[in-house]
């Protein structure tokens, strides 16, 4: 299913012209701006206060990076694989993440502001304890994905495999999970006060949380 983000988040603002370079290695606080980097090899790269800004990426590999702290301000990247990263304490601002893979990538205690991710597979991916403001997932895998203690309020989940998702302890006031499939996700009854929800997924929560619908 195809989608439109929320008209809340803000798109990145790149420079009118960027500077074509290659990215091999990333030593403590370096800074990448106003830059147009194909096919970066950065596979296990590891380094702490890092900075993306104004920056395109396409394709390229940074799995199992571990970057802490690391920041990305209007940022698009295009079909990389961001598998297994450890982004701890990250902060994306105007970030767009298209065709990526970011499968059982963690970005725990991380703070997502206008973020987008499009058609990207983030399954088994880690967002424990992230703050999430104005974010979009559009067509995105996330089957078993972990937002566990996560700030997901007013979050955007359309068409969307969300299935066996761990939601628990999570704010979820005005999430919207409606488009999407939520089939055995967990989550407690005290914490879905406030979530998006079609007909269909109500009366299924309501079987989980063992209540009986009648017609």
């Amino acid at each position: 299913m195809r989608s439109t983000p929320p008209k809340t988040i803000v798109s990145p603002t790149l420079p009118s012209e960027l500077e074509a370079r290659t990215l091999e290695h990333l030593d403590r606080g370096d800074v990448v701006e106003a830059s147009k980097v194909d096919g970066a090899a950065l596979s296990g790269a590891k380094a702490a206060g890092v900075r993306f800004e104004g920056v395109e990426v396409n394709g390229g590999s940074l799995d199992h990076a571990e970057l802490a702290n690391l920041v990305w301000t209007d940022v698009v990247c295009e079909r990389c694989d961001l598998s297994m990263v450890e982004w701890r304490g990250a902060k994306l601002t105007r970030v767009v993440l298209r065709g990526c893979r970011v499968t059982g990538g963690q970005l725990v205690e991380a703070e997502l502001d206008s973020v987008r991710f499009v058609d990207c597979h983030v399954d088994y991916a880690s967002f424990a304890a992230t703050r999430f403001r104005q974010v979009a997932f559009e067509s995105c895998q996330l089957r078993d994905a972990y937002f566990h203690g996560a700030d997901l309020q007013g979050t955007a989940f359309v068409g969307c495999d969300l299935r066996g998702a761990d939601l628990t302890h999570a704010k979820l006031e005005g999430a919207d999970v409606s488009a999407s499939d939520v089939t055995g996700i967990k989550v407690t009854a005290g914490e879905v006060r406030g979530l998006v929800v079609s007909p269909v997924q109500a009366a299924d929560l309501a079987k989980v949380f063992g209540l009986v619908v009648r017609d």
